[in-house]
C-alpha cells in the first residue's frame, strides 16, 4: 500500500479526543471499526475504510459516513470474529509498515480489552509492528527487539506470553535484565521504570508483552 501506517479506530473509550487526534499523521490510512466511526468524525478524521455491521453508529454519524463514501465492508452481527479481529485481518492484507490501534481498551468489558491485547499476535506473524495506545499507556509485543521512548519515571512492564522467555536483555530501565528469564504469569517484570528517555529490550526465545505506562 502507498500509505506507511494504518490507524485502526475501535469503538472503545476515548477520554481525550485531542490526544488521539494528535497521534494521527496526514498520510495515515484510517480504518474504522463499526462505532469507531463516530469517534473518528469527532476528531475531524475522514475514514478510508469502515468495517462492521454499523449497528452501533448514531443516525447522524451514519448520514455523514454515507456522504463521505468510504470503502465499506459489512459483516453480520452474528459472526465468529469480533469487528476488531476482522479489521486486523484486513489491515494485514494491506501490508502496511505499521498498525496503530486506538479505542481498544477501557470500559466495563474486561473480556473485550483482554482479547484485544492478544489480537496483537495477528500482526506478529506477518512481521508488521503494531501497538495499542490510549491516553496513559501503549502495549506491544516483543519477539526479538524493541525500542521504547518516554520519560524518566515512566512505568514499564514485561510479561511472558509463552511458557517462558529467555535471553532477555534490557537497557534504560531501573532494574535491568542481563540474559534474564521470565515465565508465564510471573510478576517479576511488573512495574519497572525508565531511567532515560530511551529504553531497549531484546529477547532470544519466547514472546513478551510490553506495557509502557506514561507518568502524566
Amino acid at each position: 500500500m502507498s500509505k506507511k501506517r494504518i490507524v485502526i479506530v475501535a469503538n472503545g473509550d476515548f477520554e481525550d479526543l485531542g490526544f488521539y487526534k494528535g497521534l494521527v499523521e496526514d498520510n495515515d490510512f484510517i480504518l474504522c471499526v463499526n462505532g469507531g466511526c463516530g469517534y473518528a468524525l469527532a476528531m475531524g478524521l475522514k475514514p478510508d475504510l469502515v468495517i462492521g455491521d454499523l449497528d452501533s453508529l448514531k443516525p447522524g454519524d451514519r448520514d455523514i459516513i454515507e456522504k463521505l463514501d468510504p470503502r465499506l465492508i459489512k459483516h453480520p452481527a452474528a459472526k465468529d470474529k469480533s469487528d476488531l479481529e476482522l479489521a486486523l485481518d484486513q489491515a494485514v492484507e494491506m501490508k502496511p509498515g505499521e498498525i496503530l490501534i486506538i479505542g481498544a481498551l477501557g470500559g466495563s468489558r474486561v473480556d473485550h480489552a483482554f482479547i484485544n491485547i492478544l489480537l496483537l499476535n495477528l500482526t506478529r506473524h506477518h512481521n508488521i509492528p503494531a501497538k495499542i495506545v490510549d491516553r496513559n499507556q501503549e502495549l506491544f509485543l516483543v519477539k526479538d527487539e524493541a525500542v521504547i521512548k518516554g520519560n524518566c519515571g515512566d512505568y514499564f512492564s514485561l510479561f511472558s506470553l509463552t511458557e517462558e522467555a529467555t535471553g532477555i536483555k534490557t537497557k534504560g530501565l531501573k532494574f535491568p535484565l542481563r540474559d534474564g528469564r521470565l515465565v508465564f504469569a510471573s510478576t517479576l517484570g511488573l512495574s519497572n521504570e525508565l531511567v532515560s528517555e530511551r529504553a531497549e529490550v531484546t529477547v532470544k526465545e519466547g514472546l513478551l508483552l510490553a506495557i509502557h505506562v506514561r507518568r502524566i
